[in-house]
């Protein structure tokens, strides 16, 4: 699709996608700062922004990498960030 647009069975395909890792990421990206990469243009049509949906799962890698990261090396990263 143009500009970078793409349909959600688009963007399933191109990242092998479940449908319930679709939904489930879905939902966090409009949860997240980068919401503006779903458009709704209806309860039928979406359109997916696609590099903004990429920077979302920049983000949502970060995100996860925190959470998960051994407390010993979190406090490591911290002190090497100052």
């Amino acid at each position: 699709m143009a500009n970078g647009w793409k349909t959600p069975k688009q963007i399933q395909e191109d990242y092998h996608l479940a449908d319930k890792t679709w939904a489930t990421w879905r939902k966090k990206c409009e949860a997240s700062p980068y919401r503006d990469a779903i458009v709704r243009v209806s309860t039928r049509s979406t359109f997916i922004i696609e590099p903004l949906w990429q920077k979302f799962l920049i983000w949502q890698s970060k995100n996860f990498e925190e959470k998960h990261l051994d407390p010993h090396l979190r406090d490591l990263k911290v002190l090497k960030e100052n």
